[in-house]
């Protein structure tokens, strides 16, 4: 039975490749010296966490803090909505970034220290997204989103990302950009484009050919790559970026313009907002929510006005 006076801490220790257990040490003992209490659950499995969040939401708890990256905040996420609101209206969110990227956090420009996010009842109400699609057996899925989804070559990458394995995966714990550039440049060679439909709230761009389309609330993505705009996180808008097809070489003229966040003055890049996103293709095509592969097309994208409470 968890405590109900106390935070729940749930800690991945895979995070970050491994990385996330030596940096929650080095927090943990920041914590005792502040004589912080909480409660310790540590995930032991791919998407533990969603049950660990769920089950701390029908005990009562009413402060979550997650230790990991953007992978084990989004299980938490799935764990703790229901039905499109948040299961207890009082929780709130505490993120304590110890993976990889961490993308979440880059979003906010003045985040507190990790140890004041436990001493403060200051939150932001946030925006999230959902979206409606297939998984592989072909079953209707619905999946919460809180920093961005790809369909394309990122997500291609994506994909070789989170299945690295000896040197590559070396070079990740090192460098998640230099990790990020290699999977892109093997997603690159390995892609085709897609033809699709998409319906951009209510106007129809037709059938199209693209290389990748991007559903987001956070700029950035895959370590420092980001699309060079702020998106505001209450505005119940969504900003999609959609890049039209082109040569391979062209593809990887493009990384350099995601690291500098150049990526939106490219004459083959559209930038939208929109409230929700309708997508289909014939083509098999994966979809990337939150860094994970979820599902394949159709798919449908809605925004969740102001639906988190989170402290950072």
């Amino acid at each position: 039975m968890l405590k109900l006076n106390l935070p729940l801490i749930i800690l991945n220790p895979t995070a970050g490749d491994g990385l996330a257990i030596n940096r929650w040490n080095i927090f943990q003992q920041k914590l005792n010296q502040k004589q912080i209490k909480y409660t310790l659950k540590k995930t032991e499995y791919k998407r533990h966490a969603i049950q660990i969040s769920s089950d701390a939401i029908k005990e009562g708890i009413d402060k979550i803090a997650v230790f990991g990256g953007d992978g084990t905040l989004n299980e938490v996420l799935q764990g703790i909505m229901g039905n499109d609101i948040i299961k207890n209206p009082n929780l709130k969110l505490i993120f304590l970034p110890g993976g990889s990227s961490c993308d979440f956090e880059k979003k906010f420009e003045d985040p507190k220290k990790l140890i004041d996010r436990f001493l403060t009842e200051d939150y932001r109400l946030i925006d999230i997204f959902k979206v409606r699609c297939q998984n592989t057996q072909g079953d209707l899925i619905s999946r919460y989103i809180i920093n961005n989804s790809t369909i394309g070559v990122i997500s291609l990458a994506n994909e070789k990302f989170n299945s690295v394995t000896g040197f590559i995966k070396w070079i990740k714990q090192k460098s998640v950009d230099l990790s990020a550039v290699l999977c892109g440049i093997q997603a690159i060679i390995n892609f085709s484009p897609i033809k699709c439909n998409i319906s951009i709230d209510s106007n129809k761009l037709g059938n199209i050919e693209l290389s990748n389309i991007f559903i987001f609330k956070t700029s950035h993505f895959g370590g420092n790559m980001h699309y060079g705009i702020k998106p505001i996180q209450n505005d119940g808008k969504l900003s999609v970026v959609t890049i039209k097809s082109g040569s391979k070489l062209y593809l990887l003229s493009l990384i350099s313009d995601f690291f500098t966040g150049n990526i939106l003055k490219r004459d083959t890049v559209e930038h939208y907002y929109c409230t929700s996103i309708k997508i289909e293709s014939d083509d098999f095509t994966i979809i990337e929510t939150d860094g994970e592969n979820i599902g394949t097309l159709p798919a449908k994208y809605s925004v969740i006005p102001r639906a988190l409470k989170i402290i950072v």
